[in-house]
């Protein structure tokens, strides 16, 4: 008698049948990926806006030369953002919007909306201080 060497073709199609199983659990958590990375962008970029601002601040409130001066009416974030960042720009495909009125004076406080270009993450917020 021979050996018998090999798997059954019930034994193969098992194994296939898991392992696309197994890819498609995988791509739909990699597709998940690419909106959680964006959603990352934008409070990433929130969180260093609005840290930068607060340090803008608090060198004026020291009586030093703040980077940038937000003062007025009418405050038009996408201007300042890049002066508060420490790149000294926007990431790629993230967009910041609002206007902040600091006409109260220096240590009011307003936000500006993060965007991300894909159009599928949540928005993120961040807060710019007033230095005038």
């Amino acid at each position: 008698m021979r050996n018998a060497r090999g798997f059954t073709l019930i034994e193969l199609v098992v194994v296939i049948v898991l392992l696309g199983i197994l890819g498609a659990v995988a791509t739909a958590r990699f597709q998940n990926l690419a909106a959680q990375a964006a959603d990352a962008v934008e409070q990433g970029v929130a969180a260093e806006l609005t840290s930068g601002s607060a340090i803008n601040y608090a060198v004026a409130a020291a009586g030093g030369s703040p980077a940038v001066t937000i003062s007025g009416a009418a405050v038009d974030c996408a201007t300042v953002a890049p002066n508060l960042l420490q790149t000294g720009a926007l990431p790629a495909n993230v967009t910041v919007t609002g206007t902040v009125n600091c006409s109260s004076g220096a240590g009011t406080t307003g936000t500006c909306t993060v965007t991300h270009a894909d159009g599928t993450t949540t928005n993120a917020t961040a807060t710019l201080y007033c230095t005038g």
